[in-house]
């Protein structure tokens, strides 16, 4: 589409600090980042953001696997035990998964519980995944820089 951005990304025509990509699938980190190191994960085809519009089964498959292969190398570089994967049909209208890297977590699973609770009768439409300010471009070279080095030197 020739107003998404996502597809502006994966066709060269918009920088982007790509930390990996084949010939379907590109990831990249997150301008608008919740947290440190958010990425990205997006199909180099436009896909309507709500991915249970998708018929072809296998494609699910090959995004897992993708999102499961980007986890590894945040998981590697970072050095964090767990990553986040959310996709909520927002923002943009273009199939993509949010990674977000867990901090604070111990060799093992544990409960880590907000300190408080919100619960909604309805949904009010955002999770705390929502969009913050635009990170510093500098910053997200350096991270590009340190997660690519990592995942080469693999």
């Amino acid at each position: 589409m020739s107003d998404c951005i996502f597809c502006k990304i994966a066709n060269g025509e918009s920088p982007c600090f790509k930390i990996w990509e084949n010939d379907e699938f590109l990831a990249f980190l997150d301008i608008m980042p919740n947290v440190k190191w958010q990425t990205l994960v997006i199909p180099k085809k436009h896909y309507d953001s709500d991915l249970f519009l998708i018929d072809d089964e296998k494609f699910y498959w090959r995004l897992m696997s993708t999102a499961k292969e980007v986890i590894d190398i945040l998981k590697k570089s970072l050095k964090v035990q767990r990553v986040w994967m959310i996709m909520e049909w927002m923002w943009v209208n273009h199939l993509h998964l949010k990674l977000y890297p867990m901090y604070g977590l111990g060799e093992d699973w544990q409960i880590n519980e907000c300190p408080w609770h919100v619960f909604f009768d309805k949904y009010p439409w955002y999770l705390t995944t929502q969009m913050w300010d635009q990170a510093n471009m500098e910053e997200l070279w350096e991270i590009q820089v340190q997660i690519t080095n990592s995942a080469a030197l693999n």
